[in-house]
């Protein structure tokens, strides 16, 4: 029992340990299988395999004969076809030969030149014709005719075409050029070798000591998924993934600039830059070309001469989503994406086509240019952009349908010229200024701030400030040129224009109660203060025109149009807003209601010279002031003098200087100052006020004037008129006449609308022309009359006087408290009532009473008191209630009762005439 658990417990223990034992097998077999295939690679590395054409691949297997030391030659008459040499031939039933170490040359047409292969094996197969497909394996060279060099392990020949394909890694040369891919076709005749895969190419450029590889410089490395290498064109086409990095060589290193390029497709093209090492013997004459335009060619004459040839990469064209990169110093690239682009690689030059964007230097204010074709010479710092070009530098920005611009040596913009929808833009904290023109060019300092920029022919330029709550929108437009100037960091400095030229002013913030400006003249100049900010003045010369538009229509603001040969304005410190506009040489300013009625019309003023005064809060008129024969006209009233000041708070002209006039179509008024109201339609004069009423019908009839066609003058040391109302109110002496007929008083109101004429205070009167009859003819006797106040109605033609009223009429006279003096058709007395301690006064005749009434027609005086007399130092004396005299028969008729009163006595004394 103890033994067999014993060997159970073995037991068990074994199966316990098999995982184990299984992991040490498996590790034991990987070792033995990695070793097993490490002897095989070891055992095979110099073994080479053919890898043989479908029609090449049952080769016989029997073989005929073996020769060592093999050696063909295969002739056309006495030419050479071609040449093999190996160090073991293996000749097969089939005529296949295996070659070992071998050697191959075929001739060209000539048998003189040839192309050389050599490797460590080869498979010959013989075909019509005397050509041959051969199979080449393991270090195989190829040098052709053309000194073009190939090194691979794997290749085959056809002598037919003249073709060697390689499918694995190749090594090649020629010349300067060296190269490397996966898989070529070396296609000798076209001395072309197709390479495709992974291609890898350098041209290098010779020293001038020698033409070793340790002397050699780079200038150009080049890669990409596929390229032929054309040898006769001098050129290698390149597609899919291409990357060319190109570094500067020869005279123009220095100023040229490594340059790294990316595209779909590319060719880059390979130039003869020199003749380098080629051995000449026997009569040689060289010829040199000349190397400037005033040179010639030079010929030389020598037994042996030795040359060499360089060539290198001179010329690159780049197809689909191209990608170059240049650097100088060391500096950060300019980079350059265009969907093509050829680069000359002497030159420095880039000729860009489709969706062009370069940004020369990638720092704080980076030089970002587009355009849809673009050439970029890059050594000169010269950039011409043709379709949508534009260039944008910090703040600024610069476009038109076609773009040259000039780089300084850091690349940052110097000048550029836009032809064509051209546009400039800066941008400031402060504002954003824009230029706009058929041409235009701009010039930048070193420290990339915009110094000039000058737009030709029809230009157009705006100044948007950034607080535009307080600052005006400035814009001018002009036919034939802006020129605009900056200093230090680009601020602004002044504006000038050439043609007729448009500058707008827009109010800040569009405020209701604000207006806009607009001057327009043939040529503009402004100025701007030390910060670039504000505009500090402006000229504006030849047929200027000054325009403000208020925003709202109101009763109080008006279109003002102001033209002068010449504006000089003067702006507030801050805002760019006009405070000020001085006009000069034979001003008009016209100014049309925004929201006309009957009473307020289009004004127009005229002046030799005029300043326009701004609102700093409105931007609206705030004042005129006109200088030299000035004219006011409003509607169908004027007003002239040597000064006209006008003033928007109150709406007030004021005429001073010289004779200040105003007039209408009804009168024309002088004195030494008068104020015309225009929004309350009135008129103030002061000084030797003098007035013209055109005809009696033009007072409205108000005068008691007779002739109606005749003028009516009106003098005063002061006068107001209302026009909307039609009165006219005289103060200080006022005096009126027409030809003989006067009247004055201390205050003279006419009142046109309603016929009235009110003279108050000291009022005296003639009608020189007032008619009479005595003795049966009707005679002139002219009326003179005073009082303290004169009424005339011109609907009743009464003259009512009143107060210590005084009438004389020849030698008639009558003193009243009041009288009412009645007028005929013909503007003739034709009745007086005289009332209140009436006195009528007559040669030899004196009567007096309470009331009296003249009737002109018959001469008849009645008179009535308590009681009525009358002393007659002819006739005696009469008393009564009422007397009546008639002044023609002389005689008196006296009654006791009167419609007043119905009692009362008669008294009456007589004189006795003395016959002796």
């Amino acid at each position: 029992m103890p033994e067999n658990n014993r060997q159970n417990i073995k037991n068990l223990q074994k199966r316990a340990n098999l995982p184990k034992y299984f992991r040490i097998g498996a590790v034991l077999a990987l070792v033995v299988v990695v070793l097993a295939i490490g002897i095989g690679f070891y055992s095979a590395r110099n073994r080479t395999e053919f890898r043989l054409k479908p029609e090449h691949a049952q080769l016989s297997k029997d073989v005929v004969a073996e020769i060592s030391g093999y050696e063909r030659t295969e002739t056309e008459g006495d030419l050479k076809k071609y040449y093999i040499r190996a160090d073991k031939a293996t000749t097969y039933t089939d005529n296949h030969q295996e070659l070992e170490n071998v050697f191959l040359q075929v001739f060209d047409e000539t048998g003189e030149q040839n192309d050389r292969i050599s490797a460590a094996k080869a498979i010959y197969i013989p075909a019509e014709n005397k050509n041959f497909t051969a199979y080449f394996a393991g270090a195989v060279n190829i040098e052709t005719r053309d000194r073009l060099k190939v090194k691979t392990e794997q290749l085959v020949y056809k002598k037919e075409t003249e073709t060697a394909e390689a499918e694995e890694f190749i090594e090649f040369e020629r010349e300067n050029v060296k190269g490397q891919s996966f898989g070529a076709v070396v296609r000798v005749r076209e001395k072309r070798i197709e390479l495709l895969k992974q291609v890898e190419i350098n041209a290098f450029a010779l020293t001038d000591n020698d033409q070793m590889a340790q002397n050699k410089l780079q200038s150009a490395h080049i890669a990409a998924d596929y390229a032929v290498f054309d040898q006769a064109a001098g050129k290698i086409d390149l597609n899919e993934n291409v990357v060319i990095n190109v570094i500067p060589t020869g005279q123009n290193s220095e100023i040229a600039q490594p340059t790294d390029i990316k595209s779909n497709s590319a060719t880059a093209i390979f130039v003869e830059k020199e003749v380098r090492q080629i051995d000449l013997r026997g009569n040689v004459e060289i010829y040199q070309k000349p190397t400037s335009a005033s040179s010639k060619w030079t010929r030389t004459k020598t037994e042996k001469a030795t040359a060499k040839i360089d060539k290198e990469v001179k010329r690159l064209e780049l197809f689909d989503n191209v990608q170059i990169e240049t650097t100088m110093n060391d500096a950060k690239p300019t980079k350059i994406n265009s969907g093509y682009a050829v680069y000359e690689k002497d030159a420095d030059r880039f000729e860009l086509k489709n969706a062009v964007h370069i940004i020369t230097i990638e720092d704080a204010k980076p030089t970002d240019i587009r355009a849809n074709n673009a050439i970029y010479e890059q050594a000169n710092g010269k950039i011409y952009l043709n379709g949508a070009a534009e260039i944008a530098q910090g703040n600024d920005y610069v476009k038109g349908d076609n773009l040259n611009a000039e780089l300084f040596p850091n690349k940052k913009l110097k000048f550029a010229n836009s032809k064509g929808s051209a546009f400039l833009r800066q941008t400031t904290p402060e504002r954003t200024t824009e230029i706009s023109a058929n041409e235009l060019n701009s010039y930048f300092n070193e420290n990339q701030f915009l110094q000039t920029a000058n737009a030709v022919g029809s230009a157009n330029a705006v100044l948007i400030p950034a607080q535009a709550n307080e600052y005006a929108r400035v814009a001018l437009a002009a036919p034939n040129a802006i020129r605009v100037n900056f200093k230090g960091e680009g601020l602004l400095n002044e504006m000038q224009t050439d043609g007729r030229t448009t500058v707008q002013l827009n109010a800040p913030n569009n405020a209701p109660d604000a207006a806009n400006k607009r001057l327009t003249a043939d040529a503009v100049k402004t100025f701007f203060n030390a910060n670039g900010k504000d505009l500090t003045k402006a000229e504006a010369v030849g047929n200027a025109e000054l325009f403000i538009e208020p925003l709202r229509n109101a009763a109080q603001n008006y279109r003002t149009t102001v033209n002068a040969a010449r504006f000089d304005c003067e702006f507030f410190p801050t805002g760019n807003n006009a405070k000020n506009c001085a006009a000069a040489n034979k001003t008009k300013t016209v100014r049309v209601p925004t929201a006309p009625t009957d009473a307020r019309g289009t004004q127009t003023l005229l002046a030799d010279n005029l300043n326009v005064a701004f609102s700093a809060q409105t931007q609206d008129v705030e004042r005129f002031d006109a200088a030299g024969n000035t004219k006011f006209t409003e509607l169908d009233r004027n007003g002239i003098a040597s000064q006209i000041s006008y003033a928007a708070s109150d709406e007030t002209v004021r005429l001073r200087g010289g004779e200040p006039t105003v007039w209408d179509s009804r009168a024309r008024a002088k004195a030494v100052e008068i104020d015309w109201d225009t929004r309350a339609e009135q008129t103030i004069l002061r000084g030797n006020v003098s007035t013209t009423y055109y005809s009696q019908k033009q007072t409205g009839g108000a005068t008691p004037f007779g002739a109606s066609e005749k003028p009516v003058y009106v003098t005063a040391e002061k006068a107001e008129f209302n026009h909307a109302q039609e009165t006219g109110l005289y103060t200080g002496n006022a005096r009126a006449w027409q030809e003989n007929n006067y009247l004055r008083s201390d205050q003279l109101l006419l009142q046109q609308k309603q016929g009235q004429l009110v003279a108050d205070g000291s009022v005296q009167s003639v009608l020189y022309n007032a008619r009479r009859k005595e003795n049966g003819k009707e005679i002139n006797v002219p009326v003179f009359a005073s009082a303290r106040k004169l009424t005339y109605q011109r609907e009743n033609r009464i003259l009512r006087y009143e107060t210590d009223v005084d009438i004389r009429q020849g030698t008639d006279r009558i003193t009243a408290g009041s009288a009412n003096v009645y007028m005929n058709e013909r503007n003739d007395v034709a009745q007086t009532i005289a009332e209140n301690s009436v006195v009528v006064t007559q040669p030899n005749r004196r009567a007096v009473g309470d009331f009296a009434r003249y009737n002109a027609e018959d001469e008849i005086v009645t008179l009535r008191g308590n009681p009525a007399k009358i002393d007659d130092a002819e006739n005696g004396s009469s008393q009564g209630g009422e007397v009546t005299v008639f002044l023609r028969e002389n005689r008196v008729v006296g009654a006791g009762k009167t419609n007043q009163s119905t009692n009362g006595r008669i008294r009456s004394v007589y004189k006795i005439k003395n016959n002796d």
